[in-house]
């Protein structure tokens, strides 16, 4: 090969790292609402899709809920114990308004559903540690 064309993709995959890089940290550092809003939409892809890894990533240890019917809910009890789409398969995130309060933010808003009931009133709180933000309680309540 010649040294041009091994200095022409040194540079192009330099060019491409850092541009990588940039993407990801502008998602990262974007605003918080943003994020927050973000990782809501990403907790019901995974559920949706079975994702186990990225629900435990999501999803604080110390998780607190509450289920349709009042019951209390831990982490163990949302996450699927094996593979295989949740019960947000198809959901989407609708209107949504997230308040931030230092390293807590709290987002309300509603999930359109593929199955009944059609649309949820959801409310999730957040809080940023230290690899990022997590869900760390959520009440969910049908709508007629």
């Amino acid at each position: 090969m010649s040294t041009r064309l091994i200095t022409s993709l040194v540079l192009i995959v330099c060019v491409a790292a850092v541009l990588s890089s940039a993407q990801q940290s502008a998602t990262a550092n974007g605003k918080p609402e943003d994020q927050v809003t973000q990782l809501e939409r990403d907790w019901l892809t995974a559920d949706g899709k079975g994702d186990i890894a990225s629900l435990r990533r999501i999803i604080s240890d110390d998780f607190m809920g509450t289920s349709f019917d009042g019951g209390m809910l831990s982490k163990h009890d949302i996450i699927p114990e094996h593979t295989g789409s949740g019960g947000f398969a198809g959901a989407t995130l609708g209107d949504t308004s997230v308040r931030i309060f230092g390293d807590t933010a709290v987002l309300m808003g509603v999930i359109n559903t593929a199955a009944g009931p059609n649309r949820i009133h959801v409310t999730s709180v957040f809080q940023k540690r230290q690899q990022g933000w997590q869900i760390i309680a959520a009440q969910l309540t049908r709508m007629p």
